[in-house]
């Protein structure tokens, strides 16, 4: 398990390295099989070697043959050099064995050139060095060896021709890999590179554009580029864009729409109660027609707020925080800050200016003296707003997130609570919106902790 979680973490996460590796992989696969195909049922010899090694047998059978014996060994020493070796012997060096096709090859073509009979005794081997098969797997130590080819002509006489050579082989496996492998890798390589760039350009464009649409951004249309599907997928992309576009226009259209009708017959109302006697009835009725006239009101700027099509832009967090940290002295809030660290963000800063007053806000109603922490770690920024109030049951710690859910003194009660219960539900959307996260956290002694984090951007 060790190594197979060694080898996740040596593969590459790019597509593009992907594809490259295994192209790589597969060029040596082919390499590798061209090269047990051909040592196993490929000519061993280089054609040049093997008709000067018969050349050479067919020359000094001819000398041991027609000259005396003396003569004849004096001439074959002269023949001999490191690679080659001739003598003269009663027996032969090579016993009759099962020869396989390539030494049938070279016994017939000799023949053929010294124009033996098929009885006469003539044998070739062919052998490596190491005296382990010529046709050895190549991925063996034997594979590798020098070729050696050993021969045992009968002269006639009971005396025997006996010959050993090493001949060249037709596969030298290191010089041919030194020069196949780069001649047929990098051309490819570089034609794939090229054409992996064009094929993954337009996707990691389309990643980078979705990775803004999560944010909440609104992107003008990618440009159709690259092969077919890529096209398609392109375009597919715009269409989503273009139809969630209308979606939410079509929402808050519809809100906005639905407020406006509502405020006619909720300021009529408001008058003819303002007709009644006053009296506790007259007041609760006042009271509610309130609550529901800010409750249309929240719930459209909540809608709109998905709507707002503010850019994005990098921005340096401490700078906002400074102007929060004046507006808040300015109102004599007990609000205190650690902020020593630079951060920098890919955000809208109106969006994000609003969700942390939100959070700030809340923590200061509910939790009395609140304190700002920022910090940057792991490619975050964390930003902990922690105040000295009672905190919250375990089991409302996410509840609380949902629109038009508050605890109150009485529990999820809006009007206990003194509001509609939507400003941690924006707080939470925006910073979603932004590739981030909102958590609550309880704090010891005690005290509410409002966890931001948020990538880091580029400064």
């Amino acid at each position: 398990m060790s190594s197979l979680n060694s080898l996740r973490r040596l593969w590459p996460q790019r597509l593009l390295h992907q594809l490259l590796l295994l192209l790589c992989l597969a060029l040596l696969a082919s390499h590798l099989i061209g090269i047990v195909l051909l040592h196993r049922h490929g000519s061993l010899l280089h054609p040049l070697s093997r008709a000067a090694s018969l050349e050479r047998l067919a020359t000094a059978f001819n000398l041991a043959r027609d000259l005396p014996a003396a003569q004849a060994n004096r001439m074959l020493a002269k023949m001999a050099n490191p690679e080659t070796r001739f003598w003269i012997a009663a027996t032969p060096e090579v016993s009759a064995f099962a020869a396989r096709s390539e030494e049938q090859r070279l016994t017939r073509d000799l023949r053929q050139r010294l124009q033996l009979s098929p009885q006469h005794s003539l044998i070739v081997q062919l052998e490596r060095v190491n005296g382990t098969d010529a046709r050895a797997y190549p991925f063996s130590p034997g594979g590798w060896a020098p070729l050696r080819l050993r021969s045992s002509l009968a002269l006639g006489n009971g005396q025997y021709l006996n010959a050993e050579q090493h001949p060249s082989g037709a596969y030298q496996w290191g010089t041919v890999l030194a020069y196949s492998l780069p001649m047929t890798t990098l051309p490819v390589l570089l034609v794939m590179m090229f054409g992996f760039a064009r094929v993954l350009r337009p996707i990691k464009a389309l990643a980078k554009a979705t990775e803004r649409v999560s944010r909440g951004e609104w992107i003008a249309p990618l440009p159709l580029t690259g092969p077919h599907e890529a096209r398609e997928l392109t375009h597919a992309f715009n269409t989503m864009q273009a139809n969630l576009a209308r979606h939410v226009e079509g929402r808050t259209r519809l809100l906005a729409a639905i407020s406006h009708d509502l405020n006619t017959p909720l300021t009529e109302l408001r008058l003819q109660v303002e007709l009644l006697d006053p009296g506790a009835a007259r007041d609760d009725l006042l009271e509610s027609l309130g609550e529901l006239t800010a409750m249309v009101g929240e719930t459209l700027e909540f809608v709109r707020g998905d709507a707002v099509q503010e850019a994005t832009c990098q921005l340096r967090l401490n700078d906002l925080l400074d102007e929060l940290d004046r507006r808040y002295r300015l109102l004599g809030q007990p609000l205190t800050w650690d902020v020593q660290q630079q951060a920098w963000l890919s955000c809208r800063p109106l969006a994000l200016k609003r969700a942390l007053t939100n959070l700030i806000d809340n923590a200061l109603k509910h939790g009395g003296a609140t304190h700002v922490t920022l910090s940057q770690a792991d490619g975050q920024v964390r930003l902990e707003i922690t105040d000295q109030g009672p905190g919250l049951p375990e089991q409302w710690l996410e509840k609380v997130f949902e629109p038009f859910v508050q605890l109150g003194r009485g529990g999820a009660d809006a009007r206990s609570g003194g509001g509609l219960g939507l400003g941690l539900a924006i707080a939470r959307a925006c910073i979603q919106a932004h590739g981030g996260e909102l958590l609550l956290e309880n704090r010891k002694p005690r005290g509410l902790c409002a966890l931001v984090r948020l990538p880091v951007g580029q400064g």
